[in-house]
């Protein structure tokens, strides 16, 4: 089963908050908090990008395509 996985409710939310709430959806995933959009390109299939401004709040709903 694929699918995409978005999270738009955690907008406004701070990375932490984020990190739990995309954990309590699968735990084997790992939350990446991009600040400013900036993130290493190192290649992780369960990686979720949360971009979060400087005060660690997310601006950007995070996803994960889901194989």
């Amino acid at each position: 089963m694929s699918g995409n996985k978005v999270w738009p409710e955690l907008v406004g939310r701070t990375f932490a908050e984020a990190s739990y709430a995309i954990l309590a959806f699968d735990h084997s995933l790992h939350p990446y908090n991009a600040r400013n959009g900036m993130e290493n390109r190192m290649f992780d299939p369960k990686r979720v990008v949360c971009i979060t401004n400087e005060a660690d709040v997310v601006t950007i709903p995070p996803q994960y395509r889901y194989h």
